[in-house]
């Protein structure tokens, strides 16, 4: 008997409640202007927290825009490079310099061409007007 005495109750309860809120919500709705929803609105959005990367993409992004990106990216790539060939290399000294030799004439051939390409785009973009140096 106890327990259905307390769950009425607890049900009565819960239905008092709900249609109290009801009637509350429906009346400040009607009762409140338009600018102050709008206002209360945007200032829900306003609260809601930005998202702060802390992954490693993020990471390296911050690290990249530092002075001391290139350098340290430019040696890890060497570094990457030469252990990659002493381990395709298996110790044999004689191919691996052969394979950095390969490697170092590979990268001095793309500099070549981009420095190329690169710097004929910058004259072209500054033929009909004088430079910096020139004025």
């Amino acid at each position: 008997m106890a327990n259905t005495s307390r769950s009425r109750s607890g049900s009565s309860r819960s239905s008092k409640s709900s249609t109290a809120k009801r009637t509350t919500r429906s009346n400040s709705t009607r009762s409140g202007s338009t600018r102050s929803n709008a206002s209360r609105s945007a200032s829900r959005r306003t609260e809601v927290p930005q998202e702060t990367g802390s992954g490693f993409a993020d990471a390296f992004k911050k690290f990249a825009s530092t002075r001391a990106a290139m350098p340290l990216i430019f040696l890890g790539a060497v570094l990457l490079i030469v252990g990659l060939d002493l381990l395709i290399s298996w110790n044999k000294y004689e191919m691996f310099f052969k394979i950095l030799g390969i490697e170092v004439l590979l990268a001095v051939i793309v500099w070549v061409v981009l420095t190329l390409v690169f710097s004929g785009k910058k004259n072209k973009d500054t033929d009909g007007e004088p430079s910096e140096d020139e004025v």
